[in-house]
């Protein structure tokens, strides 16, 4: 118990801290560089994930998942796993660099987009993964905050107006190598390559295994990256920028997503392969921990829009309103669909995992696409919270088949609530926030009263928390 509450602690950290970081440096760069620029840096991100997707191949999930057993147990060798990361890294380094110089567009926008890119360097060498699956979390946690608190600290001194631009990748480039070198110094002790690569004929299986998992992700992570590259692309950079600012503000809203993630892959893992019965009553536990947990969360991020908005990045990013309560749908879904996706890659379901991404995320890609050339903003943030729920769907259809549980009631008491709460108190005279605190007081007595959340299971996982 104290094991798991030390890691959670540790991820919290991480999360809490890098992540925070991360968003504090982006409303500075919101205010500072505009919603245009903003915009470019917004877009340039989200085509520096693809490359990273391309890199990665599915490689940290299959690092994560080898690293987590005994050497001896090990379908493939961590030597072997980072060589193909640097392997994957300088292929995609060098053709998106060709790609990139080769597009029609101003010069700002090559500098702001290969600068990103660069930072594809550190990160092959990261070995986040590595240490993911021992569960030394501290030392992750560590680099992540060095990463976010260096990456801040030289925005501040370096960026002061939009002529600076250029200088914001680079930035991102020195904090992504800290966090690099800080996990290769640990690993120059913890001997992580000890045993040795089994041969060349070893890399196609390896890059077969991990790129089931790979495609599923770029499936998956549809609807976080290529809604601000078809906005900027299709529509403007302005739009890119707005709808940025909102989405910033929900993937912070998810950061207790993320801990739950870390923490649900090797731990599921484990207690599946010992004793399904009991997994399927910690399943069913967190399922309706995530579904009334991600609803109130939604709820709040929904009502509390306007203020959030205005407090965050002022009054020229007015227009996020309407998208971050658009995408706070969004919110409600990925806590589902974590436990769902995430649990059939715990579950050694990676073929189940990869039908389901594949099918729902190419619906999710013709659904986006279809919305953005309407030429709306609007119509994009509802594309995407529509996305995050079709690909919810297509992983319970599959995780349903690994653990028949009922998932119905919970969703069916949730969401309804928080719905109703959100048009209840969105007209009311109040502050945004302070409607925000009163309906997710009422939200809470109706999954008590309805039994959604009992004390015995709120009990556990307090305990699971606290210790």
């Amino acid at each position: 118990m104290a094991k798991l509450k030390e890691k959670a602690f540790w991820i919290a950290i991480g999360d809490v801290a890098g992540r925070g970081l991360s968003f504090l440096t982006s409303i500075y760069l919101a205010r500072t560089l505009g919603s245009e620029f903003y915009g470019l840096i917004t877009v340039a991100l989200s085509i520096l994930g693809y490359a990273t997707w391309v890199s990665d191949m599915g490689l940290i999930s299959i690092g994560t998942r080898e690293t987590a057993k005994e050497p001896s147990k090990r379908i493939f060798r961590v030597l072997e796993i980072f060589r193909m990361k640097l392997f994957l890294g300088i292929i995609v380094l060098i053709a998106s660099t060709v790609i990139v110089s080769m597009i029609n567009t101003g010069e700002i926008e090559k500098q702001v987009i290969l600068g990103y890119l660069y930072s594809i360097v550190p990160y092959m060498a990261l070995m986040e993964w590595f240490y993911a699956g021992k569960q030394q979390f501290g030392k992750i946690a560590l680099s992540k905050i060095l990463n976010g608190l260096i990456y801040f600290v030289l925005v501040i001194f370096m960026v002061q107006s939009v002529e600076d631009v250029t200088l914001v990748p680079v930035l991102y480039t020195v904090g992504v190598t800290i966090a690099a070198l800080t996990l290769g110094t640990f690993a120059i002790k913890d001997k992580p390559f000890s045993l040795p690569s089994r041969g060349v004929q070893i890399y196609p299986d390896l890059l077969k295994s991990s790129s089931i998992l790979g495609l599923g992700k770029f499936f998956a992570q549809i609807v976080h990256l290529l809604p601000p590259i078809l906005i900027g692309g299709i529509l403007t950079l302005r739009d890119a920028g707005l709808y940025g600012a909102a989405f910033r503000v929900v993937i912070i809203a998810m950061m207790i997503d993320r801990v739950f993630v870390n923490l649900l892959l090797p731990n599921l893992s484990s207690l599946w392969s010992r004793n399904r019965a009991e997994a399927n009553i910690k399943i069913d536990t967190v399922f309706r921990l995530v579904s009334a947990g991600g609803a109130l969360i939604a709820l709040v991020t929904a009502i509390g829009a306007e203020q959030i908005i205005s407090i965050l990045y002022g009054d020229q990013y007015a227009e996020s309103v309407i998208l971050l309560q658009i995408l706070s749908v969004m919110i409600a879904a990925t806590f589902v669909n974590s436990l769902f996706s995430f649990g059939l890659i715990a579950t050694n379901k990676d073929k189940e995992y990869f039908l389901a991404t594949c099918f729902g995320g190419t619906i999710s890609a013709i659904l986006i696409f279809s919305f953005t050339a309407l030429g709306n903003s609007k119509m994009v943030a509802i594309s995407v919270s529509a996305a995050e729920v079709i690909i919810t769907l297509f992983t319970y259809f599959w995780f349903r088949k690994v653990v028949p549980l009922n998932y119905l009631k919970p969703l069916l008491v949730s969401y309804p609530a928080a719905v109703l709460l959100f048009c209840g108190f969105i007209f009311s005279p109040l502050m945004p926030l302070l409607n925000a605190a009163i309906a997710a007081i009422i939200f809470i007595v109706i999954i008590y009263q309805f039994g959604i959340l009992k004390p015995d299971q709120f009990e556990w996982a307090k305990k699971k928390v606290l210790g």
